[in-house]
């Protein structure tokens, strides 16, 4: 079969590329920060965890199963069909590409901190080193960038499998009796288990990258939509097996004296150093999570080429399009001026604002755009459609409550770029998150408002008339 140079990716790349942030570092440290929460009971948390999550999963399936997914920026374009406003899209999708740019920088800074310890650069030089590289792997064209994520991520879940089998044959049934096995846990199991399914929420940040690539996948309505489905379920079978393993292999008293606990667990099972199983795991998942995390940011600005003229220009291979060189101007702005700590405070709560939006958005498809819901392939019926909006409306705002009530150091600890933050001084993160995540939620906004009035003016000056939001699913 010929593969298309605009629709290059196949469903594995999708994948691949959905995998890329919830399989990142922080797999080695599972249940790490969530064992507490829900003792040797974990595993179930995180099956819990991986359900909720497939609520917002699915409201991207059936947009993307639309004819939305053959353009840029899901978010943006279902937003704004639905609720029929332009504006109400790009404030829904907007603080999610200042979350994803600064992911992306923490990750290059890690990564870069790494490189310095083996050449003579210094950590920020070092850091724009690799961002130039994740860059210029983008602006070959989306066929590299899918195919080195593939080669990333593949060898990295083989990599995690052999260290679940490894732990599997060290387990000792007797860790998990009693499940609950303190007065607390006891007392309200139903309570801490979903306290620790909250907390696994977190980790499946950056699941929606496979939408993201939508526009240059084959067959992307009929690929986009299992991609992403399929990476939520792995992503929380690897982790529930992580957890799994290591409270069968390292009883729950001492697992908070475990700095890598997956590791540790099989470290143990195969008599290595888990040092041996973490250095080069780290690196890799790294690599692919900052690899999978440059689709995020700027395939969202690519979409917003209706309001902002020219974001999406096609550029021959080997030069960023603007998109792409906006994003990796604005990681690298972070990492240059050192701000990799404060811009985190916009990574979470950025994302789940994107992902509530969509969550909203699916439930009143039916209803407001029924055109839209009838050309969608993935078509659950409008009352199952509600309730999949309101869970995953539901688990936006909880994940957003704790981002609020958490400091900054300890809601990111739950996410998979955890390790990362090795790179980002520990004493930024911890804060009250009312004067540190809401301010930079607002200020970003705000940015947005100033982006949309400017591109107003910008398009009134040169008589840039906006096609018709039906134009993407009127019956023809």
């Amino acid at each position: 079969m010929t593969v298309s140079r605009d629709r290059p990716l196949g469903v594995r790349h999708a994948v691949a590329v959905s995998l890329g942030l919830p399989l990142g570092a922080g797999v080695f440290v599972l249940p790490h920060g969530v064992e507490n929460l829900g003792g040797p009971a974990t595993p179930v948390a995180y099956v819990a965890g991986t359900l909720a999550i497939c609520s917002i999963a699915v409201a991207y399936a059936v947009y993307l199963s639309s004819p939305l997914a053959e353009r840029d920026g899901l978010v943006f374009a279902a937003v704004s069909r639905t609720a029929g406003a332009r504006s109400l899209g790009f404030l829904a999708a907007w603080p999610m590409v200042g979350a994803y740019a600064a992911v992306l920088a923490t990750l290059v800074a890690a990564l870069g901190q790494s490189l310095s310890g083996l050449v003579s650069l210094s950590p920020n030089v070092a850091a724009l080193v690799v961002l130039a590289c994740v860059v210029a792997v983008h602006a070959l064209g989306p066929t590299a960038a899918g195919r080195l994520q593939l080669y990333a991520t593949g060898p990295l879940l083989l990599f995690l499998g052999g260290m679940a089998v490894a732990a599997l044959l060290a387990i000792a049934p007797d860790n998990f009796s009693p499940l609950f096995p303190t007065p607390t846990l006891r007392d309200r199991p139903l309570a801490a288990i979903g306290a620790a399914a909250v907390a696994t929420l977190f980790g499946f940040v950056g699941f929606d990258a496979a939408a993201a690539a939508s526009a240059v996948t084959r067959d992307p309505r009929r690929t986009a939509p299992r991609a992403v489905l399929v990476g939520v379920l792995i992503a929380g079978f690897v982790a529930a097996v992580a957890a799994f393993v290591t409270l069968g292999v390292i009883p729950w008293p001492r697992l908070v004296f475990a700095t890598a606990p997956f590791a540790d667990a099989a470290a143990s099972g195969l008599g290595v150093d888990a040092a041996r199983l973490v250095v080069p795991g780290t690196v890799l998942a790294t690599i692919s999570a900052a690899l999978a995390t440059t689709w995020l940011p700027t395939r969202t600005l690519r979409g917003f080429d209706e309001l902002v003229p020219g974001v999406a220009a096609e550029t021959r291979p080997g030069l960023p399009d603007p998109a792409l060189a906006l994003t990796g101007l604005l990681a690298g702005t972070v990492v240059a001026l050192d701000l990799v700590g404060q811009a985190l405070y916009l990574s979470i709560a950025g994302v789940f604002v994107g992902y509530g939006a969509l969550a909203a958005a699916v439930g009143l498809l039916p209803v407001l755009r029924p055109a839209l819901y009838r050309r969608c392939r993935f078509r659950p019926p409008a009352p199952a459609l509600a309730l999949v909006s309101l869970v995953g409306v539901a688990t936006a705002l909880v994940v957003l409550s704790r981002v609020l009530v958490l400091d900054p150091a300890t809601s990111l600890v739950f996410t998979r770029w955890a390790p990362a933050l090795v790179a980002v001084d520990e004493a930024v993160l911890v804060s009250d998150p009312l004067s540190t995540v809401v301010p930079a939620l607002v200020l970003w906004e705000l940015v947005g408002v100033a982006v949309l009035a400017v591109a107003a003016d910008y398009r009134a000056d040169r008589g840039v008339e906006q096609r018709p939001l039906a134009a993407a699913y009127d019956e023809e």
